[in-house]
């Protein structure tokens, strides 16, 4: 990178970053989730309204494909790291006092949409323009994208309102595991099977499964008994904690290029890594404290601010096929994590408010649908429509929350998870 280039790389995310902290800020002062407002911030940046209003400045700012590439990886390396912390909401002592209705949450709420997902690619082909060369990846790529949640969104939406530590917030950050594991696992046999490009390229759909649960295995089984005494050690032998935290993001960065090697996100390799070390990491709050500190400081706003700042949304929009996308997309979410719900014991409203929580896609949906359309799985509009609908479900899970849960009893969770109390 020349040092012309750096430079417009620091302006960039500086940019950026004004954008979101502002847009944030001016959210929370409206009891909103600030994450709204920094998606929003793209969504201003971006080729859909400074493109087309400032074209010059648009230009200027992000016309470098090198650039926009190198922030992206900056971004995405960053954002391991505050995926880590994520997996700390799941440790395998809170899961057990949520399990009942984490598991009804997590298993209905990834099987009814990821049905749906089948069901209107085969019932209404027109809509979705599905040929019969195309109709098999296009019903697993809309199965792996419904049955998906975002839980780097939800998490910070979840800090947001200030449940991430309630019972609330531990339900859904145990069920997106799920989803997660479901969803990308289905993607991955999507490439292998259609677009291969991965280290389990033409392997067959069972055996691209047994890898990825393979992974996720060794993962969590290495994290807990060898990274636990390896930073043990790290602790009382090198810097600390600098030389503590090294060696976590050493973990992490594997955990994400194991992941990212068979097919699947490296987002859910670091949440893996965070989940192995969730009943370890109070052992140790300074160093993990640091690193979520810095990560909401500055990555995690310009990350979500780059959601929107990639796409037009303009370009290769179809109506009929973003409301059908969004449409199928929010039903089979909601409702079936509030049938899982109820069938683990929580009551309607409660149940409803994880369903709205839930159905945020976020960046992970946007990843996801960016990528089906650059391996020639899916057409442009499909891809359009995805990326509109995850936008939509990103910026409606807070709300929709707030609104159903009721400003006292969001008061109340609030003051309970500040205690300590469920």
């Amino acid at each position: 990178m020349s040092q012309a280039q750096w430079a417009a790389l620091a302006l960039q995310i500086a940019v950026m970053l004004a954008c979101a902290l502002a847009l944030g800020h001016l959210f929370r002062l409206m009891k909103q989730p600030a994450v709204v407002g920094e998606i929003l911030g793209g969504l201003l940046l971006g080729p859909t309204v400074m493109g087309r209003l400032w074209p010059e400045a648009h230009a200027a700012l992000f016309g470098d494909p090198a650039v926009n590439g190198a922030r992206a990886a900056m971004m995405r390396t960053g954002m391991l790291a505050f995926i880590l912390t994520i997996g700390f909401a799941v440790s395998v002592s809170e899961f057990r006092r949520v399990m009942r209705p984490a598991l009804g949450v997590g298993i209905l709420g990834t099987f009814v949409p990821l049905g749906l997902g089948l069901a209107v690619v085969y019932g209404l082909p027109g809509p979705l323009q599905v040929t019969p060369d195309n109709q098999l990846p296009m019903a697993l790529f809309m199965a792996s994208i419904m049955a998906l949640s975002a839980n780097p969104i939800i998490a910070r939406i979840l800090l947001d309102l200030g449940l991430f530590r309630h019972a609330v917030g531990r339900i859904i950050m145990s069920a997106t595991f799920i989803d997660d594991l479901v969803g990308w696992a289905l993607f991955a046999v999507l490439l292998a099977q259609f677009a291969p490009a991965s280290k389990v390229q033409g392997a067959a759909p069972v055996e691209v499964l047994l890898w990825v649960a393979g992974f996720i295995a060794c993962a969590l089984v290495f994290g807990r008994v060898v990274m636990t005494r390896l930073l043990d050690w790290a602790a009382k032998a090198m810097p600390y904690p600098g030389g503590f935290i090294g060696v976590v993001l050493v973990y992490v960065l594997l955990c994400a290029w194991g992941a990212e090697s068979l097919g699947i996100h490296s987002f859910l390799g670091a949440f893996v890594a965070g989940v192995a070390l969730a009943d370890f990491h109070h052992k140790h709050p300074q160093p993990f404290d640091a690193i979520g500190n810095f990560s909401l400081a500055y990555v995690t706003p310009v990350f979500f601010c780059s959601m929107a700042i990639s796409a037009d949304f303009a370009k290769g929009f179809d109506l009929v096929m973003v409301l059908v996308v969004t449409g199928v997309a929010m039903a089979g979410k909601v409702l079936g994590v509030w049938a899982g719900g109820r069938i683990g014991g929580l009551d309607d409203r409660t149940a409803l408010a994880v369903g709205f929580g839930m159905n945020a896609r976020g960046i992970i949906g946007i990843v996801m649908a960016v990528v089906a359309y650059e391996q020639q799985v899916i057409p442009l509009q499909i891809m359009v429509a995805c990326v509109v609908m995850c936008v939509v479900t990103t910026m409606l899970a807070g709300p929709l929350m707030q609104a159903t849960l009721g400003r006292r009893a969001m008061a109340a969770a609030g003051s309970a998870a500040a205690e300590g109390r469920p």
